[in-house]
C-alpha cells in the first residue's frame, strides 16, 4: 500500500505545485495564467487541480487498508486470505483512481476543441 501511494504522490504532487506556483505568479506577478481577459485559460486551473484532487482520496485511503488487513492479520494470528489478490486490487485502485480526474471536468462545459 505505501508503493502504490508514493508512487501516486511522486506522479501528482509536482502537477499541483505547478498549478499553485502558477496561481502565486498570478496573484503577486501579474502573470496571465488563468486571466480569460488577456488569454489564459481559468479553466486550466480545474484541470490542474483535479489531476491531484482525484488520486488524493486514494492516497488517504490506501495506507488505511493496509493498515486494516495487517491489522486483522496479526490479531487473528492468519495470514491474509487473498493477500496476491488484495496488492493487485490496490494497485488497480492506484491506476484506475489517477486516470479518471477529469469526470470531475463535465460540469465546465468544455468544447469539444479543448
Amino acid at each position: 500500500a505505501i508503493v502504490f501511494t508514493a508512487i501516486m504522490l511522486i506522479g501528482t504532487l509536482p502537477i499541483l505545485t505547478g498549478g499553485l506556483l502558477m496561481l502565486v505568479l498570478d496573484l503577486h506577478l501579474n502573470t496571465q495564467f488563468y486571466d480569460a481577459s488577456f488569454n489564459g485559460d481559468p479553466v486550466l486551473y480545474q484541470h490542474l487541480f483535479w489531476f491531484f484532487g482525484h488520486p488524493e482520496v486514494y492516497i488517504i485511503i490506501l495506507p488505511a487498508f493496509g493498515v486494516i488487513s495487517q491489522t486483522l492479520s496479526t490479531s487473528a494470528g492468519k495470514l491474509v486470505f487473498g493477500g496476491p489478490s488484495m496488492i493487485l486490487a490496490m494497485g488497480c485502485i492506484s491506476v484506475l483512481g489517477s486516470l479518471v480526474w477529469a469526470h470531475h471536468m463535465m460540469t465546465v462545459g468544455l468544447e469539444t476543441d479543448t
